[in-house]
Order: C-alpha cells, then structure tokens, then sequence
C-alpha cells in the first residue's frame, strides 16, 4: 500500500521530459501465451499450474514439452508417475496428521541448467515449485526422489522454514516399503542436483525418521517415553531425541555449502563488463537512482559521470551479474522512459511522498523523482548473481506500477460512476460484508469477534470491512493502469507473484481480514490470462479449503461477496484525456 501523497511538481520534470521525448509510446502488445511466459527464460521451462492437475500434467503441454531439447517421453513418464505420488501422498498425510497444508497445484519450473538459477530461489515468489531436467532422467533418477522433492517443496513454501522440513516430512516415510526408501537414496546418491547432498543426509536418516511416531497418524507405544516436536504432533523416541536437531544441523550445513558453491561460481574477471556499464550510465543516462542498503546515492542521472560509487561496489561482481544488473537498469529506463513518453503533461504528475519506503524490486526515489533501484534490496542478491528467472519481468512490472501510483494521485485513474451510484455499489458491498458476519458458525464468531470488535470500534462491522476494502483501491487503480503498458509475460509474472496463500500473514483471529484481502486479490485475475481464474485463485491459495469447506461462508455469500467487490472496483476508470496514445 501507498502512502498518502503531497501533491508538487515532479522534480527536474525538463530532464525527465528531455530524456522520454527520445522514445514513441506504445501500448503493450496482447498475444496468446504459449511459448511466451512458459518458455521466457532460455534457463527454464514452466509448466503453469493451469496445466498441471493430480495426475500429471495435460496431454496439450506434454506434446509442447516433448518439442523442446532435452525432453523425451521416458522423462515426461517419470514426471508424471512423480507427481501423481506426491499428489497421493501429501493429501493422505495432510488430512492424517494435520499439520501440513494439503497439496496444491503451483506452476513447476524444470531448470536446464543448474549452474545459472541459484539454489532454494523462490520463483514467481511462492507459486512455483522447482525440479531439474536432470532430475527427470531414468538412469539417474526416480519417481521417489522428485515425489519428496516436490512434497519437500510444498511444505517449505508453505513454512519458510526449509532447515526443519525434512523433520516436518518424517510421516512421508511411515508408510514406505524398503524398496521405495531404497529407490529414494539410490536416486539421491546419483543425483546431479546442486543440493544433492541435502536429500543424501535425509536418505540416510531414513531408518531413525520411520521411527517416529504421530499423536494421530501413529499413536505412541504403551510404556515409551518421547519428546514432541512443537506443532506438529510428531513424537520422538528417547534413544533419537538428538537426531531431528542433527539431521537440522546437516541441512543447514548443505544449504550453505551450495548457495556458497553457486556464488563463487558467478565470480570472475568483470573488467570488460564494468567499462561498459560505465560507459553505457555516462552516454545514455538512464532514468533510474541506484541505491543501497543504507539509501545512499550511488548513481545518479543528473550526475552521470558520478558512478564511481556504484562501479566500486561491483568490484567483486563476476561478468554475468555485471551484466545482469546493467539489463535491470536498461529495463527500469525503458519503462520509464515509456510511462513518462505518453503521458501529455508529465509536470502534472505530483510529488513523490516524503514518507515512501526505499525499498522492493523497484520504488519511487522520495528526492530525485523517479525511480529507484537497490542493489542491495534484501532476498534478491542482485551483486551476487544474476536475476533469477522473471525477476526482470518483475521488475519491469512494477516499475510500470510505481509510475502508475504518482498518476493515481494526480486523479488520473477516477472513479466514473456518479456519486449516487457510487454509494449504491459500495453499500452492496457492506451488506455482502454484513452477510458473511451474519452467517458465520458459532465457533468462527467465537474466534473472530474480539478482532471485529476492534475493528469496528463501535462503528458497524460490515462498514469497517468495507473500509479495509477501500483502502486497498489505490493499489488497485495503480494496477489499472500498469496492466495497459505491462507486456503480457509481465503481466503474468506480476498476478502470479502476488495471488498466493495468506495463512502465514493473519492469525485464525483476524480471518475476516483476510477473507478481505483475498477478495481484493482475487481483481488481480482480471489482469491475466488465465483460464478459469477463480479455480486457479482457490487450488492456488487454500481460498476454498480455508473459507468454503470450513464453513466459514457458503457459495452463495462468496458469490454475492465477489460480485460487489468487482462492482466497487469497476466504478474506477484511466482517464484516457491525460495520455498521448489511448490506454
């Protein structure tokens, strides 16, 4: 969310306009998707999750996989045979043990070569799980391996807790005969994943792992002691209580022996490439602040031969981060060079508030006006390696995004409905709200009525949600607008990174909160391509699991939710007047 703006000029608007005049507006192209975000990244292939279902993925993909180099039918075979196990297995134990999220569908990168995608990277944030092509390789492989992995993955995402997962799993193994564990260390031992050593120390604490015990799925023996694992139900033997914290200890160990292995893989003579981008920043100006951690300057447009700075912190940066990076600052000064090109009065765009953040893949710089870039943005490694497959089309996005929130404020994205209209849809809205507050259980009330009272604060309660709603519709606007200059892999890029699960952000108090969230959320399927969205938001998210199967709301509230939440939204329209090209 933005923060509210004071309304100035933008600062050095004649450089800014000096610079845009120098490219043509256009409006992004639209075309079907296939080949285009699934195959945008020549290190990876993407299966999206609208291909994917419990038992494989569908024959149309396969036949479009089998196309590309490196697939053959025995390896689509071993992905399919993996995936219907992991789906089998994961739903059993999630509904035994009750810990683990049930599975769901997220987009499957299969990376080509290991050595250009760091390891344990989240891809398109949580909606993507990864394996490697090598993986997929009857000689070395197996269905066993890439099932756990997949399981493996699923549970990580799900806990951001990667170092106490394998532990987390240890009902995975309950049930497995000794050949199917044998067929996994076989598989791990031969792997030629990066992190093959990870799944090697969980082989071999397969024997202590089957072990366990679970309060539900496996109740303890008469007469043993055990100590539980918090959470999880899981219980421990006596004689093994050491093991989980060693097996942690091992996996941390790997993770840091791999993520340092790839690092200093990315190390090299970067000579050639830091002259360029020197050059480049000195004859070309891009619009773009790089910053760091501390929000220091260390390039600037208006002080282009200034980059000693910026150039000094690329000291130790290996040739393709070098290169890396100057393609994300090409990237931003192409977007922005563009948003500023179409816009008829550019000096009309208001100040960039004081109290912005500094921060994400891409901001809007509080001083200099435009954007800003930081080379030390947290999760993202930008000195360390190359951008992870689409980052850069994040990066573009919201760079589009940025822009189009100062034009929000200057009102260039108004509500179009009548004032009298405007109170209808948004009175619908608190009565949708008021609804699902009237048809909650006994037991959910319970739960969230101290947050809703809080909430409300004497005020009605369907009102204070539509209030949360509202505060939200900025953002949406914003989206609005950058949507029309996002390329369609952008666009893509930008739904799938932020439609993902909420559990982790809310507390079982405050659901209604999140049921809100999710709602506004779900405006951003309007942006995408994706063919029955509402299925892919519900699988995607645990919606359906979390709200519909609990009871929490029924279809029909949910229907009638939805449909004054898009009639809110729709109220606002661009004001094509302020734009040279039509969007």
């Amino acid at each position: 969310m933005r923060l509210s703006a004071v309304r100035h000029p933008v600062p050095h608007a004649p450089a800014l306009l000096a610079h845009a005049s120098r490219v043509s507006y256009t409006t992004s192209r639209r075309c079907p998707l296939t080949g285009e975000l699934y195959f945008d990244d020549p290190r990876l292939d993407l299966i999206p999750t609208e291909h994917l279902a419990a038992d494989g993925v569908d024959a149309d993909f396969l036949e479009r996989l089998l196309r590309r180099p490196g697939w053959t039918r025995p390896a689509t075979d071993l992905l399919e045979r993996s995936i219907e196990l992991y789906w089998d297995r994961y739903d059993r134990l999630a509904s035994e043990v009750g810990y683990l999220g049930a599975p769901r569908l997220r987009n499957l990168a299969v990376v080509r070569d290991a050595s250009t995608v760091r390891p344990y990277a989240q891809i398109l944030n949580e909606s993507t799980c990864t394996v490697y092509l090598e993986d997929l390789d009857p000689e070395t492989s197996h269905p066993e391996l890439v099932a756990y992995v997949l399981a493996f993955g699923e549970r990580a995402a799900e806990t951001t807790d990667m170092l106490r997962t394998a532990v987390h799993l240890a009902p995975w193994w309950f049930d497995r005969t000794d050949a199917e564990c044998e067929a996994f260390v076989r598989a791990a031992a031969t792997s030629r994943r990066p992190d093959a050593e990870l799944y090697q120390a969980i082989g071999a604490a397969i024997p202590w792992l089957r072990e366990l015990r679970h309060r539900r799925a496996r109740p303890p023996r008469k007469g043993r002691t055990y100590r539980e694992i918090p959470g999880t139900g899981l219980l421990v033997p006596r004689a093994r209580e050491e093991e989980p914290d060693r097996l942690v200890g091992k996996i941390q160990e790997s993770a840091t022996r791999t993520l340092r292995a790839f690092h200093a893989a990315q190390r090299g003579p970067a000579d050639a490439e830091i002259r360029g981008l020197a050059e480049w920043l000195a004859s070309e100006r891009p619009l773009v602040v790089v910053t760091d951690a501390r929000e220091r300057v260390l390039w600037d447009p208006e002080a282009p031969t200034g980059e000693g700075a910026l150039l000094e912190r690329l000291r130790d940066c290996g040739p393709r981060t070098v290169t890396s990076l100057r393609r994300d600052l090409a990237c931003v000064d192409e977007h922005s060079r563009r948003f500023l090109a179409s816009l008829r009065d550019p000096e009309a765009l208001p100040r960039v508030p004081s109290d912005l953040a500094q921060s994400g893949y891409t901001f809007l710089h509080r001083d200099r006006g435009i954007i800003g870039y930081n080379v030390d943005e947290r999760g993202i490694e930008r000195l360390l390696a190359p951008a992870i497959p689409y980052a850069r089309a994040m990066l573009g996005a919201r760079t589009f995004h940025e822009w189009a929130h100062l034009a929000v404020d200057a009102g260039w994205v108004p509500r179009v409905v009548s004032s009298g209209e405007w109170s209808r849809r948004r009175a619908a809205l608190v009565e949708a709200l008021r609804a699902v507050i009237d048809g909650l259980p006994k037991n959910a009330r319970d739960v969230v009525g101290p947050d809703l009272a809080r909430l409300g604060a004497g005020r009605d309660a369907g009102e204070a949600l539509a209030d949360v709603f509202e505060g939200r519709l900025s953002d949406y606007r914003s989206n609005l607008l950058a949507a029309r200059y996002q390329t369609p892999v952008e666009r893509e890029a930008y739904v799938r990174q932020n439609v993902r699960p909420l559990r982790r952000e809310y507390p079982p108090s405050e659901r209604l909160r999140m049921l809100v969230r999710y709602v506004y959320e779900r405006q951003y399927l309007r942006f995408s391509e994706i063919e029955a969205g509402d299925e892919y938001f519900d699988e995607h998210t645990w919606f359906e699991a979390d709200f519909v199967d609990t009871d929490f709301l029924d279809e029909e509230r949910l229907a009638s939710l939805l449909r004054a939440a898009a009639d809110v939204c729709h109220a606002f329209e661009i004001d094509r007047a302020r734009f040279r090209d039509p969007t």
